[in-house]
């Protein structure tokens, strides 16, 4: 749609001028609308074509008027109404993808990657007010389609050459750190539940233990086990397993502090970091956990499955323990909650 505007812009000599402006300029916005559709797009964000039509009937409206203009006004009416038009689609679109951008990538991120529309804003903004305040500036004779020789011009087109490089480089950043940032969770999470993978899961405790070493700062350690899960699944098929596996996971996750760190470790095993937990905290977090399990519901094809949950708690305190094995000793907790009859609680003794 840009080449198209372009080459009518370039034709003018060839039809009538109100034609060829008129509908260049209508190509023009509509480019830069498509543009910002398939921005929408990517950013999984609502399209609002309705306002896109708007502007269309807007730009095209103003070139229908300005063939009854003489040639001076026709311009300039065609140059404010499309740089206006432009203005507002740069501007709308920068704004929708920023309140986007900025959640995945942070302010500065999002700042970065719209930065060439806030640029193009700009640049059209000023094209309109030389436009009215100095008509003749810039405005090419019938005669003389490219007009080379205008300084004006030749800087006009050059610096709009160089926002569409930046426009574009900028859409192609975002698609790439998008790509970038889906592969990172993806290797981070478990793709059932959504929670961490034990990967991330043990990098997490290997940080968590850094912070312990360095500023003394306890931490508990939770390993959870779905209790007779084989009979979920040997009872009611493979497909109700997973779903009290994901609703394990979101009450895990409602359950769980901005600073807690869950993950599932496999199969129907979970394990659960309390950064800054005292040993009378975890146990309460523990059992919190626990009750919320047992007094929940999974509804499956109208039939409600309830499960219940073996927890072993484990606290670091001690930064000379690895991380292994306080993992080791919260899994032996949670083997004797198993042999002392399931759904409970037990804590294991601190390291000596």
């Amino acid at each position: 749609a840009g080449s198209l505007a372009l080459a009518l812009f370039l034709a003018r000599d060839a039809a009538s001028d109100a034609l060829v402006y008129g509908l260049a300029a209508t190509v023009a916005v509509a480019a830069l609308l498509l543009m910002r559709r398939g921005t929408l797009v990517s950013l999984r964000l609502p399209l609002h074509d309705a306002e896109a039509w708007a502007v269309l009937v807007v730009v095209g409206s103003s070139a229908i008027g300005a063939a009854w203009l003489p040639a001076g006004q026709a311009d300039t009416l065609l140059i404010v109404t499309v740089c206006v038009a432009l203005v507002w689609v740069l501007a709308r679109t920068a704004a929708q993808g920023y309140a986007a951008l900025r959640v995945e990538f942070g302010d500065a991120t999002a700042f970065a990657l719209l930065s060439p529309l806030v640029a193009g804003c700009a640049l059209f903004a000023l094209r309109a007010l030389v436009s009215l305040l100095e008509p003749g500036l810039g405005q090419v004779p019938r005669s003389a389609p490219l007009q080379i020789e205008s300084p004006f011009n030749v800087a006009v087109a050059m610096l709009l050459l160089l926002l569409c490089l930046l426009v574009h480089g900028s859409l192609a950043a975002t698609l790439m750190l998008r790509q970038l940032g889906q592969l990172r969770t993806q290797s981070q999470r478990d793709a059932l539940t959504g929670l961490y993978n034990r990967a991330e899961w043990t990098r997490q405790l290997g940080a968590q233990h850094r912070w312990l070493g360095r500023y003394g700062d306890p931490f508990g350690v939770l390993m959870i086990d779905i209790d007779l899960f084989k009979k979920v699944n040997d009872t009611h098929g493979h497909a109700a397993g997973d779903a009290v596996l994901v609703a394990v996971a979101r009450i895990l996750l409602a359950s769980a502090r901005d600073l807690d760190v869950v993950g599932r470790l496999g199969g129907e095993e979970f394990g659960v970091l309390l950064p800054r937990t005292e040993p009378v905290a975890a146990r309460r977090a523990a059992e919190r956990l626990r009750l919320m399990l047992a007094d929940a519901e999974v509804q499956w094809k109208q039939q409600p499955l309830r499960v219940t949950v073996s927890i072993g708690v484990a606290l670091a305190v001690d930064a000379d323990e690895s991380p292994e094995q306080i993992v080791e000793r919260a899994d032996r907790a949670l083997y004797q909650a198993k042999r002392a009859g399931r759904n409970r609680v037990v804590v294991a003794r601190l390291a000596s």
